[in-house]
């Protein structure tokens, strides 16, 4: 009975280790999933922090998303306003050129337009002015001289001006028309003395003062021709005439 008792005591003792064994495993466990629960808190704490970060940087992202698009397309606007403006300031500058062109083309074609018809004029005033001289040379003084004096009037700054009244004066002297032919000569001789008709005017004017039996006028008139016109064909002339008297 002692023995059983003495067993069943020992059994009972063993149990009792066992359990107490047991229950410090348990706890021993259960603090190391406390632990680990711990540490698995903290991570996701970590990672939800992250997250939230990595949202904000997100957001941030998508915003300089949006922000760089707008930027673009403010650049686009940019752009296409400054072809448009480079277009307009070329075909501004092709337009302006274009009608500069047309402008000096203008002057040029009017010019050549004015130079034509002053040719065409002169050609024509000299026709008149040769016919007029022919007849004189002719001996059809009268109607030289109304040619003559038509040409006379109608180009007064013509080069041949001088010339046209020249010879209206040989064509009244050869008519006896003396005061008509002093009055030419002495257009000539006094208002174109520069003229190459300066000289022939004052030896007509010797002529016609001759004619009028005017020796001392006539000298006059030979000893200015010698004086102002001493290398003309006209100075030869007078010269000899001198000499005669």
């Amino acid at each position: 009975m002692k023995r059983i008792a003495a067993i069943v005591l020992a059994g009972m003792a063993f149990s009792a280790h066992a359990a107490f064994f047991s229950d410090d495993e348990a706890r021993q466990q259960i603090n190391e999933l406390r632990v680990q629960a711990q540490k698995t808190e903290e991570r996701l704490t970590q990672l939800e922090a992250v997250s939230k970060q990595s949202i904000e940087l997100l957001n941030q992202l998508e915003k300089l998303r949006e922000d760089l698009a707008g930027l673009q397309g403010k650049i686009e606007v940019l752009q296409f306003n400054q072809d448009e403006a480079v277009k307009r300031q070329k075909d501004l500058y092709v337009d302006l050129d274009t009608r500069v062109r047309n402008i000096e083309l203008a002057k040029q074609q009017a010019v050549q337009a004015e130079e034509k018809a002053k040719t065409e004029r002169q050609a024509d005033e000299l026709k008149q002015l040769d016919a007029g001289v022919k007849l004189v040379k002719s001996g059809k003084n009268k109607e030289g001289i109304a040619i003559l004096a038509k040409f006379a009037k109608d180009n007064p700054d013509s080069p041949k001006h001088a010339e046209a009244l020249y010879w209206m004066g040989a064509g009244h002297a050869a008519m006896k028309n003396y005061k008509a032919a002093n009055q030419a000569f002495g257009q000539v001789a006094n208002k174109a003395a520069d003229d190459p008709r300066a000289p022939d005017a004052l030896l007509g004017l010797a002529s016609v003062a001759m004619a009028q039996k005017d020796k001392k006028g006539a000298r006059k008139y030979l000893l200015l021709i010698v004086e102002k016109y001493p290398q003309s064909e006209a100075a030869v002339t007078a010269k000899k005439a001198l000499m005669a008297n």
